[in-house]
């Protein structure tokens, strides 16, 4: 089918964000560029939006093309769309995240993707487009979710032991001296003990594909 449209109209991409402790260090999955532009940067795996698919399907399309990870569960993060933030033309960006545990992937280039590689958050190569400012962004969302609610639901597939979900606290919030978020999980009705030490999360596992109150 062919479309004419009489204005201008912006492109819309994918981009998605999968974080993961490693080593002590929380680090991001990146993949570096193998054509132009930003030939040889670092950026998030992701790409165009294809006519057919829902946004989720496509990040999670991209995600897979560039770094051979799949079955990995995606929440929509927000929306990126300054002018001039790609030199190809107009583009808006729908960013995705996941906190996962990378001991069972195993990422590889493929596709647009030369490389792809787990960098620490303070330590990142040269970005191309705005993905800079966009992974701070990121960080911060992902940090103000430590703060003021729970994180951890997929990362621990819905249960751990105390400790663990202590220390995931603080390895995002840098620093041991945290509010406990297991009382404020309990408090907020999103964990609840099993037994011992040990807490199931009860955040919601909402099924729509565009937003999420809980994305970590």
């Amino acid at each position: 089918m062919t479309f004419s449209y009489p204005f201008p109209r912006p492109s819309f991409t994918l981009d998605a964000a999968l974080i993961s402790p490693i080593g002590g260090i929380l680090k991001i999955l990146l993949i570096q560029r193998k054509h132009d532009p930003f030939s040889g940067k670092w950026a998030l795996p992701g790409g165009f939006l294809e006519m057919d698919e829902t946004l989720k399907t496509g990040a999670l399309r991209e995600l897979g093309e560039e770094t051979q990870i799949f079955n990995v569960k995606l929440y929509p993060v927000f929306v990126c769309g300054e002018p001039g933030r790609d030199p190809r033309g107009r583009t808006i960006t729908q960013l995705f995240g996941a906190l996962v545990d990378s001991s069972s992937l195993n990422p590889t280039g493929a596709d647009d993707a030369a490389e792809a590689e787990w960098f620490p958050i303070n330590s990142l190569p040269e970005m191309a487009f705005d993905h800079q400012r966009v992974l701070f962004q990121i960080f911060s969302n992902l940090k103000w979710q430590a703060e003021i609610s729970i994180i951890g639901k997929d990362y621990f597939s819905f249960e751990a032991e105390e400790e663990k979900i202590v220390d995931l606290h603080s390895l995002v919030l840098g620093t041991k001296n945290i509010e406990s978020p297991i009382l404020r999980g309990k408090k907020l009705g999103l964990l609840a003990p099993v037994s011992g030490h040990k807490f199931r999360y009860l955040c919601p596992d909402l099924k729509g594909p565009d937003w999420h109150p809980l994305v970590w």
